[in-house]
């Protein structure tokens, strides 16, 4: 079984700040960064390959350096 801890964490934060979220704009940023990675995940892409994708997205809605930050806190935990 692949191991997709940084991605589950990742997922689990942005969950959260969609949940939180004080205005529609951000939850909308943060769900089109994350709406496909359940799909990956049950595709069995790698993590790599996901953490790519999430990167490629996040960078485009202007959310890449949080992101960032996300997956070196994961790297940690």
């Amino acid at each position: 079984m692949k191991s997709y801890s940084k991605i589950t964490y990742v997922l689990h934060i942005a969950l959260i700040e969609i949940r939180a979220a004080e205005s529609l704009k951000k939850a909308q940023v943060f769900a089109d960064v994350m709406h496909n990675v359940p799909m990956m995940l049950s595709n069995e892409r790698s993590e790599p390959e996901i953490i790519t994708e999430i990167m490629s997205k996040a960078k485009r809605q202007g959310v890449d350096q949080y992101f960032s930050k996300l997956f070196e806190k994961a790297e940690k935990s």
